[in-house]
């Protein structure tokens, strides 16, 4: 059943982009496949009910996964990574552990606030901790060795939106 689910060029077309990107939100998807809203709503509805992928609801958007490669932190993981300015933070973060709001903010254009607000998320997530010592905030990631795997594994889907805006 689940092998014809992939018969169609398609549907067999978004899993493994999805398989090849995992934590990649839906406007992603139908921007890098232009396909129309409704084939693709259509297509992920019959691979979500066919359990082979999954789409879970992390850090405020929905994000699609190939079904059971993710662990739920993996998952978690993977979709702070997909952004931006918390992926440059968690990779501060590995270089400089134990760093403040001030030495992270010394490294990067982003204001206070915005550098306030991506912090909190990301100790909510569970994905760096916070570590306080009177008056200083110290930051520092969680598991470093499983951030660090999904760096490496998945560094090609992760960086490829960074590289192309650069080119």
């Amino acid at each position: 059943m689940k092998d014809a689910l992939l018969d169609l060029p398609a549907r067999r077309g978004i899993f493994h982009h999805i398989k090849a990107n995992p934590g990649i939100h839906f406007r992603e998807i139908q921007r890098d496949m232009d396909l129309p809203i409704g084939q693709l709503e259509y297509h992920l509805d019959r691979l979500i009910k066919g359990e082979m992928i999954t789409k879970e609801e992390l850090s405020g958007n929905a994000r699609f996964f190939v079904r059971d490669i993710f662990s739920r932190e993996e998952r978690r993981i993977m979709s702070i990574l997909r952004k931006e300015i918390p992926r440059d933070i968690v990779l501060f973060l590995l270089d400089n552990p134990h760093s403040t709001p001030t030495d992270i903010l010394g490294s990067f254009d982003f204001t206070g606030p915005n550098l306030s607000y991506h912090l909190r998320r990301m100790v909510s997530a569970g994905i760096i901790d916070l570590k306080v010592e009177g008056r200083k905030r110290r930051y520092f990631v969680q598991d470093e060795e499983a951030v660090g795997t999904l760096l490496v594994m998945y560094r090609h889907t992760l960086m490829d939106k960074v590289m192309d805006a650069i080119s």
